[in-house]
């Protein structure tokens, strides 16, 4: 009887174990990868095999066996796989993306680990650094709109009934005649404002990966082909304005990095194109196919970029890779392009998120100025009133 309390207790206790170890794996995000890497990197570099760095980095993150972290669990579990005489780059794919486990699987081709990992973790680099600049384009300004609605609250159902009983509101001239209307906009149709704009803007960017052409097969009925077309040419007209246009050129900047930084380790361009195809949203898969289509035809890297007609990642971009892509050394030319092009699209989301947030501040400047101002004629007004 106690021996099977005793193996009860001990398969309840693995058992949490594990539950605990299967949380923490999945807290492998970008800060750990880079962590992950960064310290193979250290290990490698002193011309230690693959399976002692693992257990190397795998005993520092959990001091030796006594602590739960992400990077320990993970090392271990890659460890145990290439122990098992799997390749890293197929250890790794579970837990990493696809283009970080290609370079992976490129630098134990060509002997060069090391380099690989330094790629993977200046590709996860770029992407916070694109993730921190989306968040200051979005944020501040949609803290301001918040504040800007809260005050036409105020507005609508405080401050103008409060004044319109002191004093009769068809009477009132200027700003506050302007704020009058303006507080029955808001309270006849303000729900329906919030709920229709909220509902665009929601529509717009949860269809953004999603919203291309219908996949097409060459059995596909013509009808099916027109409407794909229809589609493909909507998305293209919506690509010239914010919120599809920035996802556009940061997808775009992603795009070539990953490609450079692929073609530079060796990878062919149809196998790299393959590659960001498996964990592509179909927007970005349409674009690829294409292209892929366009190489595997013979065209060059900027010619098939050029026929695909997505005008992807953009004209410019297009016709700098069509002229780079008939000269010696592509990979490194087109590497040092994408990190050019790259740069300047940082600043240009930046610069777009400055001027959103001057804007917005601004407008909400004004508004108050025009309550202040209108308080004081409203306030006139009603001692006006009074005294007659």
């Amino acid at each position: 009887m106690l021996d099977a309390f005793h193996d009860f207790r001990a398969g309840l206790k693995e058992a949490a174990r594990g539950w605990v170890e299967s949380f923490y794996a999945k807290q492998f995000g970008k800060k750990e990868r880079i962590q992950f890497y960064e310290s193979l990197m250290g290990v490698l570099e002193d011309g230690i095999p693959i399976e002692v760095a693992l257990e190397t980095v795998e005993k520092a993150f959990s001091n030796d066996g006594k602590e739960l972290h992400p990077v320990s669990i993970i090392c271990n579990e890659i460890a145990m796989t290439v122990r098992g005489g799997k390749s890293l780059a197929h250890s790794c794919r579970s837990r990493v993306p696809y283009d970080e486990a290609s370079l992976i699987e490129t630098g134990e081709e060509t002997g060069n680990l090391v380099q690989a990992f330094r790629d993977c973790v200046r590709i996860i680099e770029i992407r916070q650094r694109i993730a921190r600049l989306v968040r200051s384009v979005v944020a501040l300004p949609s803290l301001t709109w918040s504040l800007m609605w809260a005050l036409l609250y105020v507005i609508a159902f405080w401050m103008v009934p409060s004044m319109s009983r002191r004093s009769d509101p068809e009477s009132w001239t200027g700003i506050p005649a302007m704020l009058y209307h303006i507080s029955n906009i808001v309270s006849s149709y303000g729900v329906v404002i919030v709920i229709a704009l909220l509902t665009l803007i929601l529509t717009a960017v949860f269809t953004l990966p999603i919203f291309c052409g219908l996949k097409i097969k060459p059995d596909s009925p013509a009808w099916q082909v027109q409407i794909s077309r229809i589609l493909q040419l909507a998305r293209l007209r919506l690509e010239s304005f914010p919120p599809w246009s920035l996802y556009k050129v940061l997808h775009g900047s992603i795009f070539l990095l990953n490609m450079s930084v692929m073609l530079r380790t060796g990878i062919n361009q149809l196998d790299a194109l393959s590659i960001l195809n498996r964990s592509a949203p179909p927007w970005l898969r349409e674009r690829l196919d294409a292209i892929h289509y366009g190489v595997s035809s013979g065209k060059n890297f900027g010619e098939a970029l050029k026929l695909a007609g997505h005008q992807f990642p953009d004209a410019m971009a297009i016709h700098y890779l069509e002229v780079l892509a008939t000269r010696k050394g592509f990979a490194e030319s087109m590497e040092r392009f994408a990190n050019r092009w790259l740069e300047q699209t940082l600043l240009r989301v930046d610069a777009i998120s400055k001027f959103l947030i001057v804007m917005s501040s601004v407008c909400m400047g004004v508004l108050m100025i025009l309550v202040v101002i209108g308080i004081f004629q409203m306030a006139g007004s009603v001692m006006d009133s009074a005294r007659f």
